[in-house]
């Protein structure tokens, strides 16, 4: 699972048991690379949750399963062609279990409880205000909540590795899982995350993003925050990581400020248009984490004495053209994994277009949210092309992270 680094100090011809392997160090990268993959390989298809599964079963399976995506991205060169294969089919069997299993268990996820985690995305705020106190009535925690847009949790596993070096001794990292909302579209899911509310509740702004702020200070308002006490800030498209850390260091050092709310665009921004797909997107996830420049944002948040959470609105998935349906401007959105229309009319007619497709019952959405998902690890694109997107109801979109990040005691 990642968690100890093998050793090359014993031989593996003396270990006498053949779970120790794990332990020790193959003698070369690529054979140490496929025997990790191959283990992690037998894990997640001898796990595989059931039908009757409940959610913690579901994500306890996918912090195994992201392991084994990010050793497959990070190790291909090493994987040969047969396994590589092997698979591919494997993956297609997880995506379809976990898809019959999202159809029947979904529409119970919002209204558990978020006492011990955030079961969703948007129960993370009343998750975080929890141990809240109401301005002026005593001692005062600050809290941060960093949402990585478009961060998939097998993405997690790289900027974890990477976090774990550079913070060293001086934090300590809690990690979980939560849901996001289906479609996993930055408009529904991210907004969900600041406003705390199902995206039923704020369908005028269901068409972008600009809202989150107002969303954000209302949350924290009506628990008692002052307005001062309340930051936004959202990296802009192309913004660098130095000028958007420059902006939140402003918010952080302010002395009344101890609800921050931000936005790390990084890794949506890179995703959409990128042609070496998702092991491209690896590629540049594992050189963002390498960079640092993550870390030096938390460690500014600890040492102004933050509690922060870290967590993603959505995940992405490679998908494979199925076609690309001719609707215009009938669509009111347009994506790669999903299109979402007004009248079940014109929905249908699509749905009759590419049969595979699956019509959204609209679970916490304004009735007239009408969307339609592409099937399996498939896309709303010239068929045969790829693409990595978002949208749909793929494990690598719907589960996502959720991590708290705390100064480690001394």
């Amino acid at each position: 699972e990642g968690h100890l680094a093998p050793t090359d100090r014993v031989a593996r011809e003396e270990v006498a048991e053949p779970w120790m392997l794990v332990g020790v160090a193959a003698e070369d990268d690529a054979a140490r690379a496929l025997e990790r993959v191959t283990r992690l390989s037998e894990r997640v298809e001898k796990e595989l949750p059931g039908p009757g599964a409940d959610h913690r079963a579901w994500s306890e399976y996918s912090r195994v399963w992201a392991e084994w995506v990010a050793a497959r991205w990070q190790h291909a060169d090493h994987l040969p062609p047969a396994t590589q294969t092997t698979w591919e089919t494997l993956h297609d069997t997880i995506e379809a279990t976990f898809a019959a299993w999202v159809a029947d268990h979904y529409a119970s996820l919002h209204n558990l409880s978020f006492v011990k985690r955030p079961v969703m995305v948007h129960h993370v705020p009343h998750h975080l205000a929890r141990g809240f106190t109401p301005t002026g009535a005593g001692p005062t925690k600050r809290h941060a909540l960093l949402v990585v847009d478009g961060l998939a949790l097998d993405q997690w596993v790289p900027v974890r590795n990477a976090l774990r070096v550079q913070l060293a001794a001086n934090a300590r990292i809690e990690e979980d899982v939560t849901f996001a909302w289906i479609p996993t579209l930055t408009s529904v899911s991210r907004q969900a995350i600041f406003a705390g509310q199902p995206p039923f509740l704020f369908e005028k702004s269901l068409g972008g993003t600009s809202k989150e702020k107002d969303h954000w200070q209302r949350f924290w308002g009506e628990h008692g925050a002052s307005r001062a006490e309340i930051g936004y800030a959202c990296q802009a498209k192309q913004e660098p990581d130095a000028a958007f850390f420059d902006r939140v260091q402003s918010l952080v050092e302010h002395p009344q400020m101890r609800l921050l709310g931000l936005v790390i665009g990084t890794v949506d921004q890179s995703l959409h248009g990128i042609v070496t797909g998702t092991r491209g997107l690896h590629s540049l996830v594992r050189d963002w984490a390498r960079s640092g420049a993550l870390a030096r944002m938390l460690e500014a948040l600890l040492t102004a004495g933050y509690e922060v959470s870290l967590t993603s609105d959505h995940g992405n998935i490679e998908g494979t053209g199925l076609g690309k349906p001719g609707v215009g401007a009938v669509a009111d959105e347009r994506g790669q994994r999903v299109h979402v229309f007004a009248d079940e009319l014109t929905r249908e007619a699509v749905h009759e277009q590419f049969p595979g497709s699956l019509p959204w019952s609209p679970i916490g959405l304004p009735e007239t949210y009408l969307a339609l998902l592409a099937p399996g690890r498939m896309a709303f694109i010239p068929e045969g092309k790829k693409a990595v997107g978002h949208g749909g109801i793929a494990l690598e979109e719907v589960l996502v992270p959720f991590v708290r990040i705390q100064r480690a005691a001394k």
